[in-house]
């Protein structure tokens, strides 16, 4: 298993660029009809996640191709050490991007391809394209909610077991969007989802604990089943006296932590 360590993974510009400066690579791309969406920190926020943003990564068809467009637009090549996913150094072999720095040096875009996360860019994809307030014309393609779900689901469940840190990284994404994204508390979303992953949508809203790697491996298995046409979805597919999916921390959660904590001051408080 690869080591995790915590990294901070942007590119330190002087902060005078604005949500409208960062997204000028998107109509690069549009005049030069390279098909592109926005992924990650930037999607989250665009679904009302109250995250940071911090590089933009950039789903695209080919990234030599796009990262060579920009290149002639005035982007130039970060070549430095390590390449990352959110906190996850990632080897190139296993996830390829490219990265370049805008020409005002206030944000690192990463180019990711889009078929490596599960995102195929076709011409039947379906995009949502946001205007930008200071500039109407440009509208940035963002993956819809079930697209941008379904995508993450499958690119955790399919990222290989040593890559703890992306999995961790995916896995709270997904956990963002179930927290943060009114559609995804309604049973009903699963129409809009694949039909693979509507037993993960039944088994959040039934209460298991998302995240873990008993969840994990218990919904690529159903995944699996589903797709064989071996399972029957349900309300549940696990019974709630099930600890490993339902209660795998024992009862303990950050709330319970965070008060023995303080119990624990106020007492030390007291005797003082």
């Amino acid at each position: 298993m690869k080591d995790m360590e915590f990294r901070l993974n942007y590119h330190v510009g002087t902060g005078e660029g604005g949500r409208d400066a960062r997204y000028n690579v998107c109509q690069v791309l549009i005049d030069n009809r390279v098909p592109h969406a926005i992924w990650f920190e930037d999607a989250l926020v665009h679904f009302d996640v109250p995250t940071a943003v911090f590089d933009l990564y950039i789903l695209v068809m080919d990234i030599d191709l796009a990262a060579n467009i920009l290149a002639k637009a005035g982007w130039h090549f970060d070549m430095q050490a390590p390449h990352l996913i959110g906190n996850a150094e990632v080897d190139l072999l296993d996830f390829p991007q490219q990265r370049l720095i805008s020409p005002d040096g206030e944000t690192r875009t990463v180019l990711l391809p889009a078929t490596d996360w599960k995102f195929p860019l076709t011409s039947n994809t379906r995009l949502e394209f946001v205007p930008l307030e200071a500039m109407p014309s440009l509208k940035v393609p963002f993956p819809p909610l079930a697209g941008f779900l379904d995508a993450l689901i499958d690119s955790w469940l399919d990222c290989p077991s040593n890559d703890a840190m992306l999995l961790i990284v995916l896995a709270c994404q997904i956990s963002y969007l179930y927290t943060h994204a009114p559609a995804l508390k309604q049973k009903s979303f699963a129409e809009e989802m694949k039909y693979e992953h509507r037993q993960f949508q039944f088994d959040v809203l039934a209460g298991m604990e998302t995240g873990t790697l008993q969840f994990r491996q218990h919904q690529r298995d159903i995944r699996d089943a589903l797709l064989r046409g071996q399972y029957t979805l349900r309300d549940c597919s696990a019974s709630r006296d099930n600890k490993d999916l339902f209660d795998p921390f024992g009862g303990i959660t950050f709330e319970s932590v965070a008060e023995e904590e303080h119990d624990e001051e106020s007492y030390e408080s007291y005797k003082d």
